[in-house]
């Protein structure tokens, strides 16, 4: 139940329908994963799968080099792919390259050597699909840097998309590209792609993840709980995804021994005692990564505003209207209320904090507790 085969048969049958996707789906939900999976599905079916991850590439040079060095790797394609690229490139450019369509780059403007690549892939008539993780980093570093030739490559992209019908795309990152193409007038370079966003488990996958004999064997402590002590500690995670059910879970002594064969079993107070021990300040660096994802890969304007905005919400685990979080992001600055609204857009699209009716709140009753503990001033 917990092995995303719902969401990978989904994704497959759009793929082999001719269209393309965009994939939101927030950071440690299982993302990678997910795809990864679903390339091992789709190459069993005799598709040829070119999968990048193009966080940290901030070039079109750069992407198109990665995405070469994908493609080459994919031994059923390599050898005619090779031939179609050389072709092609040897009509655009004429001589004055060696044998490797990689050296021509440099003599080539990056967008039609990438289209070089897409083409030669669909040249070979096999079904393929681009799967690329993190495109809206790499969007928003070329935007940041040069929002022209952001605007260029993304629009060329979406050309490729529609020239090139035996290539299927699935581009998907954990921050949200609405946001972005907004800003940087990226929008209509998407409007193809059906968007289809990976949600955490359900309390009932959550329950069989947990319950999973092969996970079981990465926990600390092998035990079971009724289902009532597991939905009581979902209640309080919020935010089941694979990385902090398997947190909690390596942090659970059971209380009630084994017997008759049966695991040890846990209860709602075991469970509680694992949360106290993962917010004990030596458990930091564990919930980093969310301050290190906001300092890091937040446009420049809105670093300071996020963590205001995050600071105010860790106080109530119910949350706060839109209209007092504006009002108290607005004391501390001056952003503007459209600002402000994106800000809230990106860090529910990071998964970060929810809306429920008309109130903002943390999705995850665990992060809220670490974020005014440690983060909050």
């Amino acid at each position: 139940m917990h092995g995303r085969e719902g969401e990978r048969s989904a994704l497959k049958r759009k793929l082999l329908n001719g269209v393309s996707i965009n994939m939101p789906a927030p950071r440690r939900i299982g993302k990678t994963w997910t795809i990864g999976r679903l390339a091992e599905d789709l190459r069993k079916d005799g598709w040829v799968v070119v999968e990048a991850d193009v966080e940290g590439i901030k070039t079109p040079d750069k992407f198109a080099r990665e995405l070469w060095k994908r493609i080459e790797a994919q031994s059923s394609v390599a050898q005619n792919f090779r031939a179609h690229a050389k072709q092609r490139l040897s009509s655009l450019l004429g001589g004055g390259w060696d044998d490797n369509p990689l050296s021509a780059l440099g003599k080539i403007d990056p967008i039609e050597f990438t289209e070089t690549l897409i083409a030669s892939l669909d040249s070979d008539g096999k079904k393929a699909a681009i799967i690329i993780d993190e495109i809206s980093y790499f969007f928003l570093k070329l935007a940041e840097t040069d929002p022209g030739q952001a605007q260029a490559f993304a629009y060329q992209l979406r050309a490729f998309q529609q020239r090139y019908k035996n290539v299927r795309w699935l581009i998907t990152g954990s921050i949200g590209l609405t946001v972005i193409a907004r800003r940087y007038g990226l929008e209509g370079a998407f409007v193809d792609l059906d968007t289809f966003t990976l949600e955490p488990f359900t309390p009932n996958e959550a329950r069989s993840f947990m319950r999973d004999p092969a996970i079981q064997q990465q926990f600390n402590h092998v035990f079971d709980a009724s289902d009532t002590d597991f939905d009581s500690m979902f209640k309080e995670l919020g935010w089941l995804a694979p990385y902090y059910l398997r947190m909690v879970a390596n942090e659970v002594r059971p209380s009630i021994a084994a017997a008759d064969g049966s695991l040890a079993r846990a209860t709602a107070a075991d469970f509680e005692a694992a949360f106290e021990k993962l917010l004990q300040p030596g458990r930091k660096s564990e919930f980093a990564v969310w301050r290190e994802h906001i300092d890091k890969n937040l446009p420049d304007p809105d670093r300071k505003l996020a963590r205001t905005l995050l600071n105010v919400l860790s106080q109530d685990a119910s949350g706060e209207t839109e209209t007092t979080l504006v009002a108290a992001a607005q004391a501390d600055g001056r952003a503007a209320k459209l600002q402000i609204q994106e800000v809230l857009e990106i860090l529910a699209n990071d998964g970060l904090i929810g809306k429920t009716a008309a109130r903002y709140a943390f999705r995850s009753g665990l992060i809220r507790r670490y974020w005014k503990e440690y983060e909050a001033e």
